[in-house]
């Protein structure tokens, strides 16, 4: 069963608190060094952000606060970094079939933390640019260590520019299985891409993305509904759940297009994007995204946008076991055997998403500006199956500003 699966280390939260104080006063500190030594740059900024995201029904609350700068060393080098804080709670649902009126399907999660934080410098070189960039992520219960590095190089006047990076991250999950280790997992990513300009208006960006994961693939917290399990202290069948089991190796491949143009009339640009989504779980996803900016006036820049996605279902997903497995008849019409793989988290469901909203950015003056943002995000299943109930619906608020100095 899903508790026996997955069983909390003791003592986790105390072992990485120190860690956490480390990183983030050291992260804060240089920030701070970066803004006293360059205060003479004008181009470089500090930026502020809360977002609060927040689903219907009390569902999940994600609430982050996020600091972010940028500062040009030299006349070469441009450093950017970011530090997040998210603070979690609520409830998700756990791989129990719904039932009307009642919140049994969902899981009240203890409020958890995650903070987080990257650091980047790109090194112009003639025609060259390489990026690396670090990046840490800790929660209760999870951490997340990521390395990259990119590489631009423009031709023809500027006007093409050929992108090549490569990625890796390394997640230890605070938690023993049964076998009573700690659960490790490994990606990495190679994207190749080119941006194009069409002219003074216009430019387009094409990106392909190969990347794979390995190791541990399980969410700890997802169960399967098993409607009929042999009980030895039960002659008749009973109802469980069992821990999900996804396969331990995802590779995926993603294609990304996206178009930007001005339109001088109307004083305000375009953008749109399309990203199609493959990996060996055997789903299909296709991103459709549509933005507008529109200048009003010197200081104001209002933008509305919207994003659909269209997924096909994992080949593993299912919201219940089916049969009865204290049968031993293969030939008996309500026998099944436990299948290799099964998941029933309705991520990984044929589904849809629409998320639409408004953005107004306002600069004051030369030094300083606000954004402000709101989204409303709703998920639907395409299949007959999966309860509706499973799919969650959201308003995202954000607020946020930028200092430059």
């Amino acid at each position: 069963m899903l508790s026996d699966v997955m069983i909390r280390v003791a003592g986790t939260h105390s072992r990485w608190s120190l860690v956490r104080t480390h990183f983030f006063a050291l992260t804060v500190a240089f920030l701070l060094l970066v803004a006293h030594l360059q205060c003479v740059r004008a181009e470089n900024h500090i930026d502020y952000r809360y977002e609060d995201y927040k689903e219907d029904d009390a569902r999940m609350r994600i609430q982050t606060h996020g600091v972010a700068f940028g500062a040009k060393l030299t006349s070469n080098i441009e450093v950017d970094g970011e530090v997040v804080h998210d603070a979690v709670s609520g409830a998700t649902p756990n791989g129990a079939l719904p039932t009307p009126g009642t919140r049994n399907w969902l899981q009240e999660i203890n409020p958890d933390t995650r903070d987080a934080g990257s650091l980047s410098a790109a090194i112009a070189w003639g025609r060259n640019t390489t990026t690396p960039q670090v990046a840490y992520s800790l929660e209760n219960d999870y951490e997340s260590f990521g390395y990259s590095i990119n590489h631009s190089i423009d031709f023809n006047e500027k006007n093409t520019t050929l992108t090549i990076g490569l990625a890796h991250t390394h997640d230890i999950i605070f938690a023993k299985t049964l076998g009573g280790n700690e659960p490790r997992k490994d990606g990495g990513d190679l994207l190749i891409g080119v941006t194009q300009l069409l002219g003074p208006k216009t430019f387009i960006t094409a990106n392909l993305t190969i990347g794979t994961a390995h190791g541990y693939l399980d969410d700890p917290y997802k169960a399967v509904h098993i409607p009929y399990y042999p009980d030895p202290l039960n002659p008749d069948p009973t109802a469980v759940t069992f821990g999900e089991q996804r396969p331990d190796k995802r590779d995926k491949q993603i294609g990304y297009l996206s178009l930007t143009h001005f339109v001088t009339p109307l004083n305000g640009s375009v953008e749109t994007s399309y990203r199609l989504y493959h990996d060996s779980y055997g789903i299909i996803s296709h991103t459709l995204a549509l933005s507008w900016y529109q200048k009003i006036g010197k200081h104001v820049i209002i933008s509305p946008m919207f994003r659909f996605v269209d997924q096909g279902a994992a080949d593993f997903y299912m919201t219940q076991l089916p049969g009865d497995y204290t049968l031993n008849d293969p030939l008996d019409p309500f026998y099944a055997p436990l299948p290799e793989f099964y998941s029933s988290d309705y991520r990984l469901a044929a589904l849809q998403t629409f998320t639409y909203g408004i953005s107004a950015t306002i600069k004051f003056k030369e030094r300083f500006s606000i954004d402000l943002s709101y989204k409303r995000y709703e998920m639907q299943g395409k299949d007959s199956v999966t309860s509706g109930a499973l799919f969650p619906k959201a308003n995202v608020f954000a607020i946020g500003g930028r200092i430059w100095f």
